[in-house]
């Protein structure tokens, strides 16, 4: 097996381009698949949002919304910088949450309060999900010297773990101190 903690010892040159073509052809996968999911997570909102009783959690996921425009305007600037098609690639990782979103919120179709505890849950799996994908993608492209899709990559990071920590964390804690008699903020 190889040893991943070499990854600039190649022995011979010809290895080291190869490996190099392989990890950009990794890095555009990636970007397709993160434009990919940027798209189905906009288009999942619009299903959803009607069904959103609380006017707080309304105004936080408006502003999630808000923050996946900006991320695939970023996606759609670092195609244009790197001179790529703009094209989306099916994420297997993202669909299977996506299902298991759709499961966890049919379980609570009937009771409000429930399934709005659930979609909070599943924006924060979403939202983590999109924190190690930007930030996976920000390391490839300071490992493949695009600078400039670094930096963009490092922001979505950024937004999402704001979003996280300023949003998610406080709607979660007041919904459950609100419905659960034990749960302290």
């Amino acid at each position: 097996m190889k040893d991943f903690t070499k990854w600039d010892d190649d022995s011979e040159k010809g290895d080291h381009l190869s490996s190099r073509s392989v990890l950009k052809n990794f890095f555009l996968g990636s970007l397709q698949e993160m434009y990919y999911s940027e798209n189905a997570i906009t288009n999942d909102f619009d299903v959803i949002e009607g069904r959103i009783i609380s006017p707080k959690l309304h105004e936080i996921l408006k502003i999630h919304y808000a923050i996946h425009l900006k991320h695939k305007e970023r996606l759609e600037k670092i195609f244009q910088l790197r001179n790529e098609t703009i094209e989306s690639k099916n994420c297997v990782t993202l669909n299977a949450l996506l299902a298991e979103a759709v499961k966890q919120l049919n379980a609570f179709q009937d009771d409000t309060e429930n399934w709005e505890i659930a979609l909070i849950l599943v924006s924060q799996k979403l939202a983590h999900y999109k924190i190690a994908s930007y930030g996976g993608l920000a390391h490839l492209a300071i490992k493949l010297n695009y600078r400039p899709a670094a930096t963009l990559l490092a922001v979505c990071v950024q937004e999402e773990e704001e979003y996280v920590a300023n949003n998610l964390a406080g709607i979660f804690d007041a919904f459950l101190a609100y419905h659960v008699e034990s749960y302290k903020i």
